[in-house]
């Protein structure tokens, strides 16, 4: 069985942000888009405040100064030094790479023992070696490694990593069940209304969804994510498609 691990950093811009800048260390902090119009990345104070991604930051400017959130325009040449920062570390750990977005990388964890640890370890070493913290899923397609990293930022007590190959079938269908479609690798907000409004509302109900009538209905793309809910790897990253603000993109064999 191929096993697949998903590494994302947390909060990318406002982290590259902060590293460089040790006295924002518990500063509310909000990235700009590049023409300073919306708020593309939140720190976790500025998150805790309630303030939204895509907001345009016009509308928020005065909360930002009652509440002492700092706001710093983009600045791609750091957050790209960043990005080729975390691919090296992460080319030192694992034999295979693929570097899906600026913030993001797949891992081909196939044939390799101890996955759970092996990412906990990975966790810590980027830590050490770029002060990025990240969240690590696995599972046994790149679908559900995206879904595992997913749980793995927003469930407590899993400190940043979930492999679904830890999980009983049962209690991976209740995890599924408990997240909106929308959540899936490549559904996104707009399919997910159009599925929700067709009576499939949660990841489970997407699993579970007959494959013929999927791609019937939404294409050959949506059905192999069936497939990969199901834990048949099919899907390239080049089917889904890579997210707007990707700047590096590169596969690593290491030797």
């Amino acid at each position: 069985m191929q096993a697949h691990a998903l590494v994302d950093a947390n909060n990318f811009y406002a982290t590259c942000e902060k590293i460089f800048q040790p006295g924002l260390e518990g500063v509310p902090l909000v990235v700009l888009s590049n023409n300073d119009g919306c708020i593309v990345s939140r720190s976790a104070e500025a998150r805790a405040l309630g303030l939204p991604m895509a907001a345009p930051i016009h509308q928020w400017q005065g909360f930002c100064e009652q509440h002492g959130v700092v706001i710093r325009s983009s600045n791609y040449t750091l957050y790209g030094d960043m990005s080729e920062r975390m691919l090296m570390v992460l080319q030192g750990l694992c034999p295979v790479v693929e570097s899906y977005s600026i913030d993001e990388s797949f891992l081909d964890l196939t044939g390799l023992s101890d996955l759970t640890a092996r990412a906990r370890d990975i966790r810590t070493r980027l830590r050490r070696g770029t002060h990025i913290t990240c969240g690590v899923g696995i599972g046994p397609t790149r679908t559900l490694a995206k879904l595992a990293n997913l749980i793995a930022k927003q469930q407590p007590g899993t400190d940043g990593v979930f492999s679904l190959f830890d999980c009983a079938q049962s209690e991976q269908d209740a995890l599924m069940a408990a997240l909106p479609v929308r959540a899936v690798w490549g559904v996104g907000s707009r399919l997910g209304r159009r599925l929700t409004a067709e009576g499939i509302s949660s990841v489970l109900d997407l699993k579970r969804a007959a494959s013929s009538g999927i791609r019937q209905r939404y294409g050959v793309v949506l059905e192999k994510t069936v497939r990969e809910l199901n834990g048949q790897p099919c899907l390239d990253m080049e089917e889904v498609g890579r997210p707007r603000r990707q700047i590096v993109s590169s596969r690593s064999f290491a030797a």
